[in-house]
């Protein structure tokens, strides 16, 4: 298999689940069971053990690596899989990954949705009120609560920008 240009292997590993089925891959030695695998990223993603992941969550991501992930890894000679039988290891084109994926590795990973979600919710509840009339709520302007709204997004923007650029 012809080696990949770095465009395309960034644009490959430009996927957390991608990234984050070779980092699985590479730490426990062997075939993988997608299940296994897929439980795993589950509860990174959702940000609980994997012994706590529901089957919702790991269906979701299993789902994903078998009908698009892994044969897009597989296709570029990354992984081996086999569908059949839900296993997966990595392939010899794995070595070109690995110096991006320890850099990768190295920075930590902030869930930005998270604060997005909660800014999202402080804003929403309070609108919420005013509209069955609650007071005070009722007696706030629509302008102030759209202020409050941009500002609570502009600063986690500008929080989430500075962190990334290491500001």
């Amino acid at each position: 298999m012809d080696e990949l240009s770095r465009d395309d292997l960034f644009s490959l590993l430009r996927n957390e689940r991608r990234r984050s089925v070779i980092h699985y891959l590479r730490e426990h030695d062997g075939p993988a069971d997608l299940r296994d695998l897929s439980e795993h990223i589950a509860a990174m993603e959702n940000d609980c053990e994997p012994d706590e992941v529901t089957y919702k969550q790991r269906k979701r991501v299993q789902t994903a690596l078998y009908q698009m992930h892994l044969p897009k890894l597989a296709d570029q000679g990354i992984v081996a899989y086999d569908r059949r039988a839900g296993r997966v290891e990595l392939a010899s084109g794995a070595e070109n990954c690995l110096p991006y994926l320890e850099a990768d590795r190295d920075r930590p990973h902030h869930r930005w949705w998270r604060w997005y979600l909660v800014a999202a919710a402080v804003v929403a509840v309070p609108i919420g009120l005013a509209v069955l009339g609650v007071p005070p709520f009722v007696s706030v302007s629509g302008l102030s609560y759209a202020v409050v709204a941009c500002a609570a997004f502009v600063v986690i923007s500008v929080a989430q920008v500075a962190r990334q650029h290491g500001v």
